[in-house]
Formats: structure tokens, sequence, C-alpha cells
């Protein structure tokens, strides 16, 4: 038995929008995998605990120790320009 040709391509037609539809409900499960999926959340949210309180205590000890941290940090900045500019190079 041979189908027409009208036949074929309404055949044709409803297998391509049910391979559609497959590749549809396959792509919308994938996304909804990908967006409820929290691994590696909890390891996030532990890094940005231990950076917020690495942040405290560098501003704390800013602020506690600032007469001492002042002296020290413009002799760094003086040491570095000296360096660059080449002071105190003999010749």
């Amino acid at each position: 038995m041979q189908m027409r040709s009208q036949d074929w391509l309404l055949y044709h037609q409803v297998a391509l929008r049910q391979r559609a539809g497959a590749f549809g409900r396959h792509v919308r499960g994938r996304v909804k995998r990908v967006f409820k999926d929290e691994a590696g959340q909890t390891p996030t949210e532990y890094l940005m605990i231990v950076g917020l309180m690495a942040a405290v205590i560098v501003m704390v000890f800013t602020v506690y120790f600032w007469p001492q941290v002042k002296i020290a940090a413009n002799d760094w900045v003086t040491k570095v320009s000296d360096s660059i500019l080449g002071v105190k190079i003999d010749k």
C-alpha cells in the first residue's frame, strides 16, 4: 500500500511536531534542573562570611592602631618612592 503525497506530508509534519515537543520538554527540564541545583551554594556562603569577617577585622585593626599604621604606611610609601626614583643609589 502506497501513501499519497498528501498523507506522506501530513505524517512527517506530525512526526516533526512530536520531536519538537519532546525537545522542548527536554530543554525545559534541563533549565529547571539548573535553577534548582544548589550544589556549591554552601561554600559560596562560607566564603562570603569569611570575607566579611576579614573586612571587619582589617577595619577594626586600622582604626584601633591608626597612629602606628600611618607611620608604617608613610615609611613604606617613602621606601617604594625612593626605589622607583633611584634615590640613594651609589654610582
